[in-house]
């Protein structure tokens, strides 16, 4: 594998954890039902794109630049949990 290949390996593995480390949602139950049904959009949104990429392009540019596109159209709206850090409560 080139290392222009392994760069965009390593670019669509960024896009895919970005697309699915959301950050925690607050203890209301909105929030939490909200953070899951994001998650589960962002999930299905690169299982879909990686196999059609898999199937059509194998491209792994084209696959990250699609992942960053729906995960843009799929912003956080929910409140972010928000507590304190090294043994704080929580």
């Amino acid at each position: 594998m080139s290392e222009h290949t392994e760069a965009a390996h390593a670019d669509l593995l960024a896009a895919i954890t970005e697309a699915l480390s959301l950050p925690l949602p607050s203890i209301a139950a909105v929030d939490e039902r909200d953070y899951h049904r994001l998650l589960e959009r962002r999930v299905l949104a690169v299982r879909t794109t990686l196999e059609a990429n898999r199937s059509h392009t194998r491209d792994p540019r084209l696959a990250a630049n699609l992942i960053r596109i729906r995960t843009a159209e799929e912003p956080v709206t929910y409140t972010p949990w928000k507590g304190e850090r090294d043994g704080g409560a929580r």
